[in-house]
């Protein structure tokens, strides 16, 4: 699929109106993926003490729901400064696979666009993104990819601000709401389950990523990582004697 191919809408370009109103409306079910989430990020937030403002203001800086709850308990246990950063990073680290399957749609932008734009690059962006097979022209994708990762920001943003305020209510729910990364992870992943080693796959990382997030006994974001490595070896092991 060649970047440069123009978008089969009027005028060649999606106008930044159109490009707008499509990443609103693509966003309807990540928000409701996500809203869980967010809530316990905001109620951790409360409940370690950190300040509110800061707390809130990390949720678009950090924009990795799993990375931040991960920084926000290490930090309340007291984990050195190296610690954090290390975790942070490989919580993160499925982010450089993302991007590498982007990389096209970003060469040729705007230089500024090259250098802010890939902030926004995390599970639910890249699901819609590499969902939609009409984002063949730069523009129209500078233009979709830009409205979609500030909408996301904004409403991940006021998720996090709700859970540090309802934080009192939301506590009696804390068991449940525990289960929240690993829900959001796979309500991205079973979409794309359509053979064999994929069903595997989803299946081994969800229960890996429960039985983990049960025990309690590792960091935040962590069973989400160990749970993705399991579903991968276990879709090789499958496809390996398929083939």
């Amino acid at each position: 699929m060649s970047v440069e191919a123009t978008l089969p809408t009027t005028g060649g370009v999606w106008s930044w109106s159109r490009a707008g109103g499509v990443a609103v409306r693509d966003m309807g079910p990540v928000v409701l993926a996500l809203a869980p989430l967010g809530l316990v990020v905001g109620l951790t937030i409360a409940q370690t003490g950190t300040g509110a403002l800061l707390g809130i203001a990390g949720a678009p800086a950090i924009y990795a729901g799993t990375a931040h709850l991960s920084l926000l308990t290490l930090l309340a246990s007291g984990a050195g400064v190296g610690t954090v950063v290390a975790s942070v990073a490989v919580i993160n680290a499925r982010l450089v696979m993302y991007a590498a399957v982007l990389e096209p749609h970003f060469r040729g932008q705007p230089r500024w666009f090259r250098w802010l734009a890939p902030h926004w690059i995390v599970e639910q962006t890249f699901v819609l993104v590499t969902a939609r097979d009409d984002l063949r022209d730069a523009t129209g994708f500078r233009r979709y990819w830009t409205t979609l990762g500030g909408a996301l920001a904004l409403t991940w943003t006021g998720l996090v601000a709700l859970g540090v305020v309802a934080g009192p209510v939301l506590a009696a729910a804390a068991p449940v709401l525990a289960f929240a990364p690993a829900a959001v992870f796979l309500s991205m992943l079973v979409p794309r389950v359509t053979d064999r080693p994929g069903l595997v796959a989803a299946g081994t990382a969800g229960v890996v990523t429960g039985a983990l997030t049960v025990g309690g006994a590792l960091p935040a974001g962590t069973p989400v990582l160990i749970g993705a490595a399991a579903g991968i070896a276990a879709a090789v092991l499958v496809q390996g004697r398929a083939s």
